[in-house]
């Protein structure tokens, strides 16, 4: 078993050089082999001699021919773990550097050490901050090892392997032929697959503990490994998940035609009762809506500087999340969550208009005040309630289970951008956007610990999670007028608090959706429960600006607040 000391010493460049040398060895056989393959046999020499000369040229041809194909196994084993060291180290480095940040330090046992042992940390450092950041590093080093154990054994087995020369056949028709098959035939070191049950921060630190080579195989190889890994960067995630969109396609279009053959065959079956018909009709529906799921995602991405971060065909409905913007290199981040009757063939594309909207007003703000980049992420990534759920509790619109199985997915979600943003350094302001439905969705993915940090919840019928894990006065929350779907008295009970309302409304900023006049020029209201989102409004400005981490430009109800009067 290595350790992080052990791991810290290790000298890729030791392992180039025998690489190189393993290589030059290598070339030396095929060259001088080849050359005296040809030597064999001699026109007009037969006989007996002849025979035993032609026998011990083979022997020492299937000689040489299996020493250059574990020449080549082993100068490519030697390389690839000279590449894949080095971002180990790295990983073990920012581990160790992101520690001290917090004040612990890494002994070379991998423990964590807390520098602030008996005594209280500065006041700057959260407690719960640097509790989630002791959680990174312990993730971080444990994936360390585990990617460096995997190193370690699979360069070890293939150097006993070579030496006991058990690549290659001997029965190639050249050296360089020998040679060239070894290389197709062994992959060399393997790649660790991403830990099981993994969190976010896991997957981070797994993914980069690889090699960039490593990393390009699994793309190539394994998208369906990838693409909704929460934890991995978002440009990684979007790849694989748009490599996966012709295979999920033809799948989908093998269930369509299945589904269309019982249809057929159900016109021939004497139902009076139209069960069987209605099934079949159901499952032509249900594969038809996500083929319609699937246009709808190829078209949005198609309008160019999106980031498929989610995809997923097994549920009844077609589950997706796309980004305006990059979210890697985006120091601002919202995640819009919506609600009720949502599908991804009905009302992604215009989501995704809202978003690029946000994130226009964004840019306009950060241009004036500063604040970093913005991205702005539509979440269909749980079975929103539908109509035809309404009677059924685990779906109704009306009973918060497909909230809560949502917000357990959105935490996780949230948790992945936090992950991918500390993995590269990056600063991150996160932001969660919640309509209807999705509001109680946000709430109960915020009852979770998640690097949220601020939160706006519109046309809510109810916050979901009784309390919400936000820093304080970071909380905000919109009412249209004529919106009557939001609760108007109290708490709500099954849904959760109201945030306009109840009395933990007094931890909510009160937003206006009034006509207003800004440094954005004048802005329109919004009315009834749909409009919150609508272009040039109030509403869409009070988010952007929450959004970018400037509060102070949003527009208020001037309620009494936790931090005071607006």
């Amino acid at each position: 078993m290595v350790s992080i000391s052990d791991v810290k010493r290790w000298n890729p460049a030791t392992l180039n050089e025998a690489a190189t040398t393993a290589q030059q060895r290598e070339q030396t056989l095929i060259h001088s082999g080849d050359d005296y393959g040809k030597t064999m046999p001699i026109e007009g020499w037969t006989g007996g001699a002849a025979d035993d000369a032609l026998s011990a040229h083979r022997l020492l041809m299937f000689r040489l021919e299996k020493l250059a194909a574990n020449a080549n196994v082993v100068h490519k084993a030697l390389m690839q773990a000279s590449d894949a060291i080095p971002p180990v180290q790295n990983a073990i480095h920012a581990a160790e550097e992101l520690a001290r940040k917090y004040g612990y330090s890494v002994d070379d046992a991998g423990g964590i050490i807390d520098a602030f042992a008996g005594r209280e940390p500065s006041p700057e450092m959260h407690p719960e901050d640097r509790a989630r950041a002791r959680q990174q590093v312990a993730d971080d080093l444990a994936q360390a090892l585990r990617t460096a154990e995997d190193i370690d054994v699979d360069l070890a087995t293939v150097l006993r392997r070579a030496g006991q020369g058990e690549f290659g056949s001997g029965n190639d028709a050249t050296v360089a032929a020998a040679a060239a098959a070894a290389e197709i035939a062994n992959p060399g070191l393997t790649l660790p697959e991403p830990p099981p049950n993994a969190t976010a921060a896991q997957n981070a630190a797994w993914w980069a503990t690889l090699s960039p080579a490593g990393q390009g195989i699994l793309l190539r190889d394994h998208p369906d490994w990838l693409g909704n890994r929460d934890g991995l960067p978002g440009a990684v995630r979007s790849q694989a998940n748009t490599a996966r969109l012709p295979g999920e396609r033809a799948r989908l279009a093998q269930e369509q035609a299945g589904a269309q053959r019982m249809v057929d065959a159900a016109k021939a079956v004497y139902d009076p009762s139209g069960g069987v018909m209605g099934a079949a009709l159901t499952r032509l529906q249900e594969v038809n809506g996500k083929i319609a799921a699937l246009d709808a995602v190829q078209t949005t991405m198609g309008k160019g500087n999106r980031q498929l971060l989610f995809l997923d065909t097994t549920h009844p409905r077609v589950e997706a999340a796309i980004a305006v913007g990059n979210i890697d290199t985006a120091r601002n981040v919202a995640v819009f969550t919506p609600g009720f009757t949502t599908t991804v063939n009905g009302d992604l594309a215009q989501y995704d208009r809202n978003m690029d909207d946000l994130r226009n007003n964004a840019h306009d703000i950060e241009r004036r005040h500063g604040g970093g980049p913005t991205a702005a992420v539509t979440w269909i990534g749980y079975q929103a309630p539908q109509w035809d759920g309404i009677g059924d509790p685990g779906q109704s619109v009306l009973a918060p289970p497909a909230a809560q199985a949502g917000g357990d997915s959105l935490a996780k979600f949230y948790n992945g951008i936090g992950a991918g943003h500390d993995a590269s350094g990056t600063p991150l302001h996160l932001t969660a956007l919640g309509h209807s439905y999705g509001s109680t969705t946000t709430g109960y993915a915020l009852g979770h610990d998640t690097p949220v940090q601020d939160a706006m919840l519109f046309g809510s019928p109810g916050q979901g999670a009784e309390h919400l894990k936000i820093p304080e006065g970071r909380l905000y929350s919109e009412h249209n007028a004529g919106d009557t779907l939001v609760p108007s008295y109290g708490n709500t009970g099954a849904l959760g608090p109201s945030p306009y309302f109840s009395p933990d409304a007094s931890h909510y900023h009160q937003m206006s959706t009034d006509a207003s006049v800004t440094e954005a020029g004048q802005l329109n209201a919004t009315k009834d429960h749909s409009g919150y989102l609508d272009a040039g409004s109030t509403s869409i400005h009070n988010m952007a600006a929450i959004t970018t981490g400037h509060p102070d430009l949003a527009q208020y109800k001037g309620t009494v607040l936790a931090d005071g009067p607006r």
